[in-house]
């Protein structure tokens, strides 16, 4: 069995502070000869974890890049590694920080800076996917069979996952946190979030910057956003005005409720009594979390660097092993993924596919700029395939490919399925111009973009599949 330990570094800039962490992970090519080659992770280990920094702005609305490079350069070598060292892991901005005017070009420095196999990731629904993995609610979900929601509570969003069997089957994010109303030692408000505004009207509270405020006051507002979370969650509300984006909740009850995040951290302190008590931090984290606490949601495993440790050590995945590479550009970076339904409800009809092949692709080739490679496709709803269906498959890929990018030499295939090696062959002898890169095992559900990494164990390579998505 081939093993080896690769380096993680999971990097977290959020509205309020900003963390890294340092992992290996242990990547073994199991194969005998009565099974298939399988490659997976089989061991995480966080090995350096930074201190809690508050996250460096030169104004509201603007991160101070020096102070965060210098912050990097200082932790890694705290950490003792260099860049040629990391082999995987996340950049990631999050909550209201993913909303500065300024947040895309500093994601995209940072990982440029960070090692030349980090990811840049954002996104609410992989912030609360990867706070899920860090918490424990995942790992939960998995030995317990129960639906685990975990509620992840930052400076500016509650980042929410429902979990089951071990995977992430619901997402949402709703604007609560810590930092939305800021206070100075007095208790005289400083900042008040535009989020809250609808809300607090709807509430019949009203509070505005430069007052001096009550804890009555502070306390009912807590109060009514930690109840309109958890009613929410479990599904008790169909709508809220604190949705940060559209969703449609459905009708699944959690049997467990888990927060983590900043404000999750602050559960276990007892609670404020006073404003000057609440604004310890400038905020009202404690007092949310208190009232988080009060109505019965208990406290994860892994509160503050949750979000930080999904980064680094749980969004990395390995192909299978029986793949199919036609090609030495790898590593290669934040290819879109466009997913293409091999059948739908209809047995495989070549008619069909091809349509939704050639309509997704077109539809691509008027989004994405003409990198090369410019999409990978992603063939999901593939539960049979035959040696006809697998050729006549890898002929019209490659046609509607060709025809839609005219100017690419490399086409990415990703599939469920441990089919990858005869499918990468069958397209490379459709295309002998085309480079060809096949990859099997690769959950694609929840992401937009790939990262492919080099050989780590076997043909097996390293990927990230995460959403590069940004807020106004």
């Amino acid at each position: 069995m081939l093993q080896k330990w690769i380096t993680s570094i999971g990097l977290d800039i959020g509205t309020s502070t900003t963390k890294l962490i340092v992992s290996k992970l242990l990547i073994a090519n199991q194969q005998n000869q009565f099974t298939l080659p399988g490659c997976q992770i089989i061991d995480r280990r966080v090995t350096y974890a930074s201190s809690i920094y508050t996250t460096p702005m030169l104004n509201e609305v603007e991160i101070d890049v020096q102070r965060l490079t210098v912050l990097l350069e200082q932790e890694y070598k705290n950490a003792g590694i260099s860049l040629d060292q990391v082999e995987a892991g996340a950049v990631i901005i999050t909550g209201e920080t993913a909303r500065k005017q300024n947040a895309e070009s500093i994601l995209h420095y940072l990982a440029e800076h960070a090692g030349d196999f980090v990811v840049a990731t954002a996104g609410a629904d992989l912030e609360g996917m990867l706070a899920a993995k860090g918490s424990g609610a995942i790992q939960r979900s998995a030995e317990t069979n129960a639906v685990i929601a975990n509620i992840d509570v930052g400076g500016g969003t509650a980042n929410i996952a429902l979990c089951q069997n071990g995977k992430v089957i619901e997402t949402f994010t709703l604007h609560v946190g810590g930092r939305l109303i800021r206070l100075n030692s007095d208790g005289f408000v400083t900042y008040i979030s535009s989020y809250l505004t609808e809300f607090l009207k709807n509430n019949s509270l009203i509070l505005r910057e430069g007052e001096k405020a009550t804890f009555e006051k502070l306390s009912s507002i807590c109060q009514l956003l930690a109840e309109e979370t958890v009613n929410y969650v479990k599904a008790l509300n169909q709508n809220s005005t604190l949705l940060v984006s559209p969703h449609t909740r459905s009708s699944i009850h959690p049997e467990t409720i888990m927060v983590s995040g900043g404000v999750g951290a602050m559960m276990e302190k007892q609670k404020p009594k006073t404003v000057e008590e609440v604004a310890i931090h400038g905020d009202v984290g404690p007092l949310l979390a208190y009232h988080f606490q009060s109505i019965q949601v208990s406290q994860a495993a892994e509160t503050t660097r949750a979000t930080v440790i999904g980064a680094g050590m749980q969004n990395t995945e390995v192909s299978g092993s029986t793949v199919y590479i036609g090609s030495k550009r790898l590593p290669l970076k934040n290819i879109p993924i466009i997913e293409i339904p091999v059948q739908q409800e209809e047995p495989w009809n070549q008619q069909l596919f091809q349509e939704r092949a050639r309509a997704s692709c077109m539809q691509a080739s008027t989004i994405f700029s003409a990198e090369d490679p410019p999409v990978a496709i992603a063939l999901s709803h593939f539960p049979y395939c035959s040696y006809k269906m697998l050729q006549e498959l890898a002929k019209l890929i490659s046609a509607e490919f060709i025809a839609c990018f005219k100017g690419a030499k490399c086409l990415v295939v990703l599939c469920e399925q441990d089919i990858a090696k005869a499918l990468g062959q069958a397209l490379a002898k459709q295309r002998k111009e085309l480079e060809i890169i096949c990859l099997d095992q690769i959950d694609f559900t929840h992401g937009d973009y790939i990262d492919l990494g080099l050989p780590v164990a076997g043909e097996a390579i390293s990927v990230s599949v995460k959403t590069l998505a940004f807020s106004s």
